[in-house]
């Protein structure tokens, strides 16, 4: 069990450290694979079962590490058993039920419906190879959705994709845009679960970020990226604005040379 939580140690440290996670902002989500599964096969339920809104049969009884509502994540390094916990769903994925943390008492995070939907989304189109979501609240991304305006999926993925050459590589599908939807909420649990189908990036208007990767190190290294371009680009506009940038035809060449299947809708 170590392993796992040195896993998801590091990685909200990194969130913490990078400024994404001020008070108890942000939440990480991880469906455990099969090694991971079995580590609480031993463990008994903590509690009562919790109905969820929605069932969810995509991913019945399956457990996954989740960040605990209210609690911040720049102290799950020093307090992961608090911080964090086990939830395990029932066979129908209608509920959920602890098995392990959230000491002395807890609940999993208020985006709970937001994580599970997407990781139902997650599981089918990876063929159930990637097991990592990620909120967050990057400085300069949200930034972003207030200095530019009438974004949407296009714009902000060409204009990441312009700001830093990696970006294509690392996104190559973009990133989708949702317009504002009240935090925590059904409404922008659906939106997010349909957005993840499409893209392993997407940005909530004036709020943050979420990304999914087969892993932890995926789905953070994805959203850093993002943010670097994020803010390259903001530098950029506040000098005055760019006298030139990568052309549709440069971002194409990147992209074949590392092999990335782009989606090339973005392009038109």
């Amino acid at each position: 069990m170590q392993k796992l939580i040195e896993e998801i140690k590091k990685t909200s440290s990194d969130m913490a450290r990078r400024g994404w996670a001020e008070s108890n902002g942000g939440n990480i989500s991880l469906r455990l694979n099969k090694d991971q599964f079995a580590l609480f096969d031993g463990y008994s339920p903590k509690s009562e079962s919790f109905p969820l809104p929605v069932s969810m049969p995509e991913i019945a009884g399956e457990r996954f590490l989740v960040t605990g509502t209210g609690r911040f994540l720049r102290n799950i390094e020093l307090f992961p058993e608090k911080n964090t916990g086990v939830i395990e769903l029932d066979s129908q994925g209608a509920s959920y039920r602890l098995l392990w943390g959230y000491e002395p008492q807890g609940a999993p995070t208020s985006e709970l419906p937001a994580h599970l939907l997407s990781h139902c989304s997650i599981k089918k189109k990876t063929n159930n190879q990637s097991f990592a979501f990620i909120h967050t609240h990057p400085t300069n991304l949200i930034a972003l959705t207030y200095a530019v305006a009438n974004l949407d999926t296009k714009s902000l993925s060409k204009l990441l994709w312009q700001s830093h050459a990696e970006c294509i590589v690392v996104f190559p599908a973009g990133v989708e845009f949702l317009p504002w939807i009240m935090a925590g909420s059904m409404d922008l649990g659906r939106a997010t679960a349909d957005a993840i189908s499409l893209r392993n990036l997407v940005i909530w208007q004036y709020h943050g970020i979420c990304g999914c990767g087969r892993n932890l190190d995926e789905a953070f290294g994805r959203i850093d990226v993002a943010e670097k371009a994020a803010e390259i680009c903001l530098k950029v506009m506040a000098a005055g604005g760019a006298k030139q940038t990568l052309t549709d035809e440069q971002l194409r060449a990147i992209a074949a040379n590392f092999r990335c299947e782009v989606d090339q809708r973005l392009f038109e």
